[in-house]
């Protein structure tokens, strides 16, 4: 075996070993830039301290200008800062229920650029809660409940006026649900629940066979 073509064996190999280096960093770097950001503290959900640690963030951004961000999910906390043109980013972490603003109860806890509670009136974004944002009690809760009657409507909001998200097609359809909320009376019955499956938003309790509403064991969301 001539000299020039050992010499060339031996390059060769390194430039493989110097290749299969190069592309182990890169995969290494390009796994370090996409874990999600993550952060620590308590949630709170309608007064309730939870041990919630705040979970990857949606990025979203505001409607308004001058959006206020409370110390919990109501108007009536006090003010932990002031966001300012209309589509401002905010990192969104959970969402909860509070004291209806402009006819929408849902709040959402952001973790920047100031951390607090903003109303999802204020955030640019079709539905309420958005999809892929979880709810701020932890861990999660969820049930199964069946349809006392066909074409059950899973509404956008707890009132009959809301939009419709999806249907329980017919009687004892399944439908999940996290948590409870009061809305509009329906025969008497102001308790509503989140779902979250087949289609996530509010469906009435008077039509699930609950045994009775709130159903025992479900949290207020």
């Amino acid at each position: 075996m001539s000299w020039a073509f050992r010499m060339g064996r031996r390059l060769t190999g390194r430039a493989v070993i110097g290749v299969l280096v190069t592309v182990a960093t890169t995969l290494v770097s390009s796994s370090a830039a996409a874990a999600p950001t993550t952060g620590s503290g308590p949630a709170s959900s309608h007064g309730r301290t939870t041990s919630h640690s705040l979970t990857t963030s949606r990025s979203m951004q505001t409607l308004l200008s001058g959006v206020r961000v409370f110390a919990s999910a109501s108007t009536g906390a006090a003010t932990n800062g002031v966001l300012g043109s209309g589509g401002t980013g905010v990192s969104v972490v959970c969402w909860t229920s509070g004291p209806t603003h402009n006819g929408n109860p849902i709040w959402y806890q952001i973790s920047a650029p100031v951390t607090g509670y903003v109303a999802a009136f204020n955030i640019a974004d079709h539905f309420a809660p958005a999809s892929r944002v979880p709810h701020c009690l932890w861990p999660a809760f969820s049930e199964n409940f069946r349809a006392l009657e066909a074409n059950l409507r899973i509404r956008t909001a707890p009132a009959t006026t809301a939009a419709i998200k999806g249907h329980l097609v017919s009687i004892g359809s399944k439908v999940v649900i996290d948590c409870y909320v009061t809305g509009t009376l329906i025969f008497r019955d102001a308790i509503w629940y989140h779902a979250v499956s087949p289609a996530v938003g509010y469906v009435t309790g008077r039509f699930l066979n609950t045994g009775g509403d709130p159903a025992p064991g479900v949290p207020r969301c």
